[in-house]
């Protein structure tokens, strides 16, 4: 079969030109050759179900992220970067482990809002640095992170949190996005003041009821080929059902068919880089 040939059966030149200008953003950019062997996952008539969840992908772009946590940080009364006019102390903790993404998110939180000379290193501290600190009433702590789908790995970060913090500190949690679901979750189960730049309703999980993007039967395909991608969570984890991309890593809540990386299966947007690794 001719590549010609194999274009018009999987998609048009026109569908695998948008998609690829559109999903640029991503930090492995999915080429024509790599949307199209994931293409060819799908059985010819699952085909239509395939393009719809790729015109449905939400990609956030580096910038995008960028002007959330300005806008985030902006937003938070008494915080100035002059001193002079900037109420209590500050502090800006990426939440959770080394590992994860929060501490990694701090590089970008301090690049959007131009706090990346030296001279603002105070400002920046580890949640092992915080009991140290004596925080009061009066300060702040400013907790950083991505995402969160389902809010339970916030909600059970919170007690350590609390711990450390030790005081009547105002707390906030600054998100590029969150699930509605996850910040009730947040909400109604920590002292964390939430700011998002993205908020995804229920019809962002496309197999909610409020979702009309799928017919049942093409529902059904979904989860089929899910359970090839992540047998365990064929739905992303929690059974988010989302179809959302950030521009640095795809969250595990997004449908695995869409960041799977592994023998049986490769998504257009691993969260790993790469191939064969564990997704």
């Amino acid at each position: 079969m001719s590549e010609e040939t194999a274009v018009k059966e999987l998609a048009s030149e026109k569908q695998l030109a948008t998609w690829t200008e559109r999903f640029g953003v991503y930090r492995m950019r999915p080429t024509k050759d790599v949307l199209m062997h994931w293409l060819e996952r799908f059985d010819p008539a699952d085909l239509p179900i395939a393009h719809k969840l790729l015109d449905a992908v939400v990609i956030v772009s580096e910038l995008e992220i960028h002007q959330g946590y300005k806008a985030a940080l902006e937003g938070l009364p008494g915080w100035s970067k002059s001193s002079k006019n900037r109420q209590g102390r500050w502090y800006f903790v990426g939440a959770g482990s080394a590992g994860e993404s929060g501490p990694a998110m701090l590089r970008l939180f301090r690049e959007a809002n131009s706090l990346q000379h030296e001279g603002w290193q105070p400002l920046f501290v580890t949640a092992k640095d915080l009991p140290g600190l004596n925080l009061s009433a009066y300060d702040h702590c400013v907790f950083v992170d991505d995402f969160a789908g389902t809010g339970k790995q916030m909600v059970d970060y919170w007690p350590l949190m609390q711990e450390l913090v030790a005081s009547e500190a105002k707390c906030y949690l600054l998100l590029t996005a969150v699930t509605s679901c996850a910040a009730d979750v947040i909400q109604k189960n920590t002292d964390l003041e939430l700011r998002s730049f993205l908020t995804l309703g229920p019809d962002a999980n496309v197999f909610a009821d409020e979702s009309d993007l799928f017919s049942e039967e093409e529902r059904a395909a979904l989860d089929k080929y899910g359970k090839r991608a992540w047998k365990s969570h064929p739905r992303g984890f929690g059974s988010c059902g989302l179809a959302l991309v950030l521009s640095h890593k795809t969250p595990n809540n997004s449908l695995p068919i869409l960041h799977a990386n592994h023998e049986n299966w490769i998504g257009p947007f691993p969260r790993t880089l790469i191939a064969g690794a564990s997704s």
